[in-house]
Parts: structure tokens; sequence; C-alpha cells
């Protein structure tokens, strides 16, 4: 509400409260007029019913008198006393007319009166003078009524004086409100006037006071405007100009401040830049604020006086409240030199974006150029490895596959140091589990733990989620680097890696692994550099323990890159310990069943697999056959993409190895007329020596199943091939109690632990040996929890013993134990899993006579 409609308000208020006050005062009046009117009455009653009860007493004693003396004056006396009485008792009825209870005392009384009168007669006849006993008897009665008659009369002349008493109050009430009420009303129409006066007297105080600020205003906004290296410029809808600052003065010159401002503007030479055409009027912007559009431009060139200038140039509309257009507010800047620095800018784009090409293809150059012998020399020497060799040759062939892995660590850490500061890495986001990794991590590092009889151990928390999403890889790398550089820094005692749940929710879950071991450690002094390139924290350590340096560096950009965070504490003589902290999505179930411990499945019984090689390197070729033919593969080799179009065309293959960078035919094109041209939905895996980041994307792009780096694994390529190929699922049915058999006591394979150990008889029986230390252990641990029926210990004793039994091919106890696993996920109860677990234990136990015999040295040799 607005301030002069709240004022007429509050003085419209007042008026109507005095008027309130002036009618209820009226009405309070009438009504004490009236309460006066009914008390004058009542006093009038009490009047006539005192002379009446006057003139009753009269009566009586005119009657007496008369009977004592026979003087004939109290006879004439009785007379008019009885008139008198008679003309009262009518004038009462005539006040008491509105009272019914007295009405009917007055008729009471006007009865005894008139009985009275006639009893008189008698009394005062001559006739009867002498009969004095009569007489007597007569006066007796008479003197009767005379007390009834004021009985009445005492009773009228109470209900007159309570109701008298009544009307004496109310009208002291009324009197009361009126006085009351009027004060109020008075009151509350003087604050209202005074608050009116308060309201109006603030208001032209406001108004003095705001003009004062809009002057303010106005002159502070006028200085900034002044101050602005902007033209600005304000104008009506009739192009006159209202305000204009000295920028504009300065862009357009004087004649702005005298001509009309749309005029001077449509006398200006404008043109498109850079095209050099004159710029339409209507394009304008302050033409188009005018027909009420906001708009701005960047391309007018002005030319004026023998310069020309860029101008970015806008303008905005200004209206009132009713929609009408007051102004328009134009502004222009000079951006000339913007435009040339944006030209220098856009150059040295193209020139850094040509230099980042030349560095990615020097990077895939030499990622090809360097990993395509590498992998020859990996390869070959493994399978050399494996042949019939002295020791001295045995030696030499550790040597050379030992020097390969060094230096493939130390290219693989340039290369993923290059792609991190060239922005090239990019990290997947794909279900992987993360105990899976840890069991495939320790399998990797135990060798190199054992060769330095390290005890390495590695904890999974057993409520960590079975599948996430995120990039194993990178994680992997991670953890390979720091448990590595905890194995390569530590001489005796242990190492150890654990995987801890921090935080959970229904979608994601942080993750922290700590590496810990009893190494050499790190100086204080040293803990803030060890993350920096090429540091180490002493030459000593460099020639002693060798490195590139780069590990840690590595390690820290790939937390960095995916959010997490990385710490380290170090003790010199002591160990260190290094914990990340990893936030990853948790996976729906729908991954779950493609990753977690399922069936097992396998090659069809007597199948045979054709791998189909392109392959352009003779050295890559060679190794490439060789390592299937040991892998029991049937391997066809195709020089260039055409060659295996045309043996493809020819003959089917189980699965293809395909090289990215060949001669005539590359692998993307070679892959994409496989599927377009040929039809064919053969499994392509992507053998590649090349590092560019978004290569494994592009190779899933056009249309190749499977990646692959070179050099390349044997356990990798074989676990590759086979995630590829056609299986037939042997299915793991579900045991129920009746249905366990005992198999007999002492059965296990030692196939796995040769393969990784390279039969190696020294390494596999230490293998044996950490494996009985450890399980006597867990199998207590396992029977503990199963009388107290403790879950969380349970799940974490029978996943600790399910791997190992996989590796020492221990198939029904695995399988006893995966089925376990699965119920217990399942909230199974109890008693239904425990005969899965006796017999478990039962096969355990009877395997451990014979794995002690079979920890000899010189029993494990082939």
């Amino acid at each position: 509400m607005k301030l002069n409609s709240r004022i007429a308000l509050l003085l419209g208020c007042g008026l109507l409260i005095t008027v309130l006050i002036g009618a209820n005062a009226y009405r309070i009046t009438r009504r004490l007029v009236t309460t006066n009117e009914q008390v004058v009455q009542t006093h009038l009653v009490l009047q006539q019913t005192q002379r009446i009860q006057a003139q009753l007493t009269n009566l009586d004693n005119n009657v007496r008198a008369y009977l004592l003396s026979d003087n004939p004056y109290f006879k004439g006396d009785f007379e008019r006393t009885a008139l008198g009485m008679g003309r009262q008792l009518r004038t009462l009825q005539s006040l008491t007319v509105d009272n019914q209870s007295q009405q009917e005392r007055l008729r009471t009384v006007d009865r005894l009166f008139h009985a009275k009168v006639r009893l008189s007669a008698p009394l005062l006849a001559d006739k009867l003078l002498d009969n004095r006993m009569a007489r007597l008897d007569s006066v007796k009665r008479f003197l009767e009524l005379s007390e009834r008659a004021r009985f009445f009369l005492v009773g009228m002349e109470a209900e007159e004086r309570t109701r008298l008493n009544e009307r004496v109050a109310q009208s002291q009430r009324s009197a009361t409100v009126a006085l009351i009420g009027s004060l109020m009303g008075a009151a509350l129409a003087l604050g209202l006037i005074v608050w009116a006066i308060t309201l109006l007297y603030n208001t032209l105080g406001n108004r003095t006071r705001l003009n004062r600020q809009l002057q303010e205003n106005e002159q502070r906004l006028k200085q900034i405007l002044e101050a602005i290296p902007v033209s600005v410029s304000v104008v009506d809808p009739q192009g006159k100009l209202f305000f204009s600052n000295q920028a504009a003065v300065a862009l357009f010159g004087e004649q702005l401040l005298t001509d009309s401002y749309s005029d001077l503007l449509s006398s200006i030479k404008t043109y498109r830049f850079p095209s050099g055409e004159p710029y339409p009027p209507k394009e304008r912007p302050l033409l188009r604020a005018m027909r009420g559009e906001t708009s701005q431009v960047d391309d007018m060139e002005i030319r004026t006086a023998g310069r020309s200038f860029l101008v970015l140039s806008s303008a905005r509309p200004v209206f009132d409240s009713d929609g009408t257009l007051r102004y328009v507010v134009s502004s222009s800047i000079d951006i000339t030199e913007t435009n040339l620095s944006r030209q220098r800018m856009q150059e040295a784009k193209e020139l850094a974006e040509r230099a980042a090409l030349v560095k990615e293809n020097f990077l895939a150059n030499m990622s090809h150029e360097i990993r395509t012998p590498l992998n020859a020399i990996l390869g070959f020497s493994n399978l050399l490895e494996n042949t019939p060799l002295s020791a001295e040759q045995q030696e030499f062939v550790h040597s050379l596959r030992t020097a390969g892995k060094n230096l493939l660590t130390i290219v693989n850490d340039i290369l993923d140091l290059s792609k991190i500061e060239a922005g090239m890495l990019q990290l997947e986001s794909i279900p992987f589990s993360i105990a899976s990794l840890a069991d495939s991590i320790r399998i990797m590092l135990l060798p190199a733990a054992l060769d330095k009889d390290l005890r390495l151990r590695i904890e999974t928390d057993p409520i960590l989620p079975p599948v996430v999403l995120g990039d194993p890889t990178r994680l992997t790398q991670i953890l390979l680097n720091l448990t590595g550089n905890a194995i390569k820094f530590t001489e005796k005692g242990l190492v150890q890696m654990h995987i801890e749940t921090m935080d959970i929710s229904d979608t994601t879950v942080r993750v922290r692994f700590t590496v810990k071991d009893t190494g050499i450690g790190i100086a204080p002094e040293e803990l803030p550099h060890i993350f920096e390139r090429f540091r180490q924290e002493s030459n000593f350590t460099t020639r002693h323990y060798g490195g590139s340096g780069l590990g840690l560096s590595i390690v820290k950009s790939l937390v960095d890159i995916q959010k997490g965070r990385l710490r380290v504490h170090s003790t010199p003589g002591q160990g260190s310990l290094f914990e990340v902290d990893l936030t990853y999505a948790i996976a729906h179930d729908t991954y779950k069943e493609t990753l977690l411990p399922g069936p097992n499945q396998g090659l069809a019984e007597n199948q045979s697999v054709t791998v189909l090689v392109v392959e352009d390197n003779p050295m890559n070729q060679k190794l490439a056959v060789a390592v299937l033919n040991r892998l029991g593969y049937e391997s066809v080799v195709a020089e260039n993409g055409e060659k295996a179009l045309e043996l493809l065309a020819r003959c089917p293959f189980d699965i293809v190895l395909m090289d990215i960078q060949m001669p005539v035919m590359d692998g993307y094109e070679t892959t994409r007329h496989i599927r377009n041209r040929l039809r064919s939905e053969v499994p392509i895996i992507a053998m590649t020596a090349h590092a560019l980041a978004g290569e494994r994307e592009e190779c899933f792009r056009v249309g190749m199943n499977g990646f692959i780096p070179k050099p390349f694994q044997m356990e990798e390529l074989q676990q590759t091939i086979r995630t590829h190929l056609p299986t037939v699922p042997t299915v793991l049915p579900r045991l129920e109690p009746d249905e366990i058999l005992t198999p007999a006591p002492g059965v296990f394979r030692l196939d796995y632990l040769r393969e990784i150990t390279a039969n190696d008889p020294v390494a596999l029986a230490e293998l044996l040996d950490a494996y009985l230390s450890y399980t006597p252990g867990q199998l207590q641990e396992l029977r503990q929890a199963m009388d107290s029926g403790e879950l969380t210990a349970l799940k974490r004793a029978v996943h600790s013993l399910k791997a190992p039994a996989q590796m020492l091919g221990m198939d029904e106890a695995a399988r006893l134990l995966i089925e376990t696993e699965t119920r217990l996920a399942a909230d199974d109860d109890l008693t239904a899993i425990r005969p899965l677990l006796d017999a478990a234990l039962a096969l355990l136990d009877g395997t451990l006579p014979a794995i002690r015999e079979a920890a000899q040295p010189a029993i494990v040799q082939p």
C-alpha cells in the first residue's frame, strides 16, 4: 500500500472513531435518561406506598378515636382519608402498570381497602353505639384488614427499593462505560492522528533524504561511467543524447555533444569486418534497441578521420513499468588490439596443436620402434628359458629377461609420464573385482618376494563390494609400483598390502589401499620430494636398487587424476607406509554375475583352435607362432591386412590377433573390412606397441573385441584368447549335504606354481613352505568361526583358503569352498553349510602331508 493511502486511511480511521464516540455517547446518554426516569418513577412509587400506609394508619386512628369519643370530626376525617386513599391507590396503579407483581399486590390492597371501608360503615353508624361488644369485634376485624394491607404494601416497597438499587447501579455502570469508551476512543483517535502526522513527517523527511541520495547516486554513477574505459551513451527514444561519458567523446569525437546521437551514428561509415561490406543500418545495435531488441556485435569496423578501428558494440532498451521505451543504453569498446591478440593466440594454438601432433606421432613411432624388438626379446627369452639349458645359460637368459622387463618398465614409465603431461591419459570406467585384482598382484609379485626371502601378505576387507566400476589398469599400475618398490627396498621381513573399506553408500565406496614394508625407509627431509620426477633418495639408491625415479611420480599423478589422496609415512631403518584413498562406483548385479567367481568355463572337449596372426614384423611373427604352439593352438600368419582378408575369405578362423601399424592396410582398416565386407563376427584381438591415448577406445570402436599391448606375457595372451573363444560351461552343481562325497586326500597339482616360478625348484619349495606355514592357522580360524557362528570371520577364512586351493589344483576343495562362499553370501543357514565345510576341511587337512613332502627341493624337480 502506498504511503499516501496509508496516511489517508489513518486520518479516516481517526474521524470514524470520533463519530463512533459521539454515537456511543448519544446512546449511553439516552440510556441514562431512561434509567433516571425509571429511578424517578420508583421514587414516586415509594412515596405513594408510604402515603397509603400513612393514610391506612389515619383510617385506623379515626375509627378508634370516633369509637372512644363519638366526636363527629373523626368520622368526617375518616371519610376524607378514605377518599384520598382511593385516589392514591389509583395513582399507584398507574405508576406500576408495567409491573405485574406490583399490580397483583395493589389489587389485593384495593380489595382489603374496600373491605375495610365497608366494615367501617357499621362502626360509624349511630344505631350501633350502644352495642359495644359488637363494635369491639368489628374494630378487631377492621384492624386486621389494615395489617394485611400493610403486609402487601411493605412487599411493594421492598421490591421497589430493590429495583431502585438496580437502576441506580445500572445508571452508574452506563456512566462509567460512557466515560471509559469516550476516553479510549479519544486516545485511539488521537493516536491515529499522531501516527498519520508522524508518517507524513517521516515521508517528507525520507523524500528529502531520497532526493539527496538520488542526486548523490546520480553524481556517483556519472563519475563511475566517466571512469569506465568503455564508450557509454544513453539516448531517448527520439535519438536525443541524454548522457555520454568521456570515453564516448574520445571514440566518436566532440560532435557527439552537439549532434543527435542517432544522426551521428547514421553518418559514421561502418563496415562489416573482415569482409569490408557496408554494415546494414537495420542490424546496428542502437537502431535494433530502439525497436525493443537487445543486441551485441563484434564485427563492426568504424572509419573516421583517417583512422579505422574495430568495435564491440551493444545496445539495450530500458522500459518503464508500463512497458514504454524510455531510454536506450549503448556501449562500444575498441577491440582492435584484442582482435590482434586473438589472432596471435589462434596462431599460437594452431602451432601448439601441430607441436602436440608431432609429439604424439613421435610417441607412437618411438613406442612402436622400441616395443617391437623388446617384444621379441622378452618373448624369445621366455621360450628359451623353458628349454633345456645349462646353469650358466639359465643365468644368462634370466638376466636377459630381467633386463628386458626393466627396460620395458622404464619405457612404460616414460610414455605414461608423457601422456599425463600432454593430457592424453584417459581413464576407463569398467567393472572389475578389487579382490581378484589384489590376488593377481600377489601372484605377479610373489616370485620377486620369494627371491629375497620376504613374506608378502595381501589382505582384503571382507565387506568390500564384489565388483566396482573404475580403471583396473591404473589401479594395478599404482599398486604394482608401490608394492614393487616395497619389495625392492626391503631386504628382510614383511611386505604387506591391506585393502580396507572406509566409506560405503548405496552407489559408491571409498577404498583405502595401504602398502607397508620393513625396508630401508625414507629420510624426513626427502619425504616432500619423493613424488618428483627422476628423484631418488641418493645416488647410492639409484646404483644399488636401480630404477628411473618415475614410479612414485606416476603414482601421484594417477591418484590425482582419479581425485584420490596419497599419503606416506616413513621412518629410516624401520620401513615405509603408503596410503592411497580412491572412490569407486559400486557395480550393479549384471556385472556381478559376469565377474564374480561362478561356474567354471573351459574349451569344449577336443576343440581345435586356429589363430590368424596378422603381423608384419618377422620376429613378432615367429614369437607369436611359438607362443601359440606352446599354448596348444594352431596358427596361420598374414603379413598385412590384405593377405588377412584373403585368408579369412577362404577359410574360417577361431580368433584373429591383429597388429595395428602395418604396410598396405593397417589393423583398423582391416577390421572394418572384416566386419563390413566379409560380414564376419570372428573375435579380433588388437596387438599393438603404440602408446597413444584413446587407442583402446579406437580399437573397440572399429569392431575389435579385445586389446593386448606389446610386449605381452604368455599368460596374459592365453587369458585374453580364452576370454574370446567359444566355451562350454561346466556347471558347478549346488551340493546338498547328502550328496557330498569325501575324495581321497592328498590330491593336488603343481602345474600352475611351476609355471609362475619358471620351474624353479627352490622358488616352488618356498611357495609350498609359505602355504604350509599359513594354512594350518587359517584352518584353525575356520574351525573356530564354525563353532562360534561368527559369519564375518567365517567368510574371511573361506575366502583366504579358496585361492591357494585353486593354485594347488585342489579342484574338489576349491569347489566346496566356492559353494560355501556362495551360500554365505546368500545368507544360507549355517547348519546347511557345515557339511560342505567339513568336507573341505577334510580335503585340506589330508593334502598337508603330501604338500610337506613335495616342498623338498629334490622332490619338486621335474
